[in-house]
């Protein structure tokens, strides 16, 4: 019978270190709606918002939310869905100096957009009728 050579057996191999696992990356921070910074205050019927003094500073330097008049109104008004409710947030429109900076950015044609943007009333990105006061809607 033939004799079998056997090889020694091989030490095992060095473990190997992995290297640090790289930091995890920063939780997503969610974008705010366009109004969410403003502080919640009861809305106020009756005269319209006073006009912001530094308006043309504000628009110019793309900080034109702080001279919107709609700028203290709680995000309940300036994004509600009925009228009634919205009327504050529409009377603030009608004398705003930023609405077309408002329109640009919001774009709620593109959207689906609710609430109050440019001196409209928009429910699912689409304007919606708001009645006057001889109660006959106005677009």
């Amino acid at each position: 019978m033939p004799l079998a050579l056997s090889r020694p057996p091989s030490p095992a191999p060095p473990a190997r270190s992995c290297p640090p696992a790289p930091p995890a990356p920063p939780a997503p921070t969610a974008r705010p709606p366009l109004h969410a910074a403003r502080p919640a205050t009861a809305p106020t019927p009756g005269p319209v918002p006073a006009r912001p003094a530094a308006v043309g500073a504000a628009a110019v330097d793309g900080y034109w939310q702080a001279a919107a008049a709609c700028a203290g109104l709680p995000p309940a008004v300036v994004f509600a869905r009925k009228p009634k409710d919205a009327a504050p947030a529409l009377r603030a429109c009608a004398v705003c100096p930023v609405r077309r900076q408002c329109v640009s950015a919001v774009a709620p044609a593109e959207s689906l957009f609710d609430g109050v943007c440019g001196g409209r009333l928009w429910r699912n990105g689409r304007p919606a009728a708001v009645p006057s006061s001889s109660g006959s809607p106005r677009d």
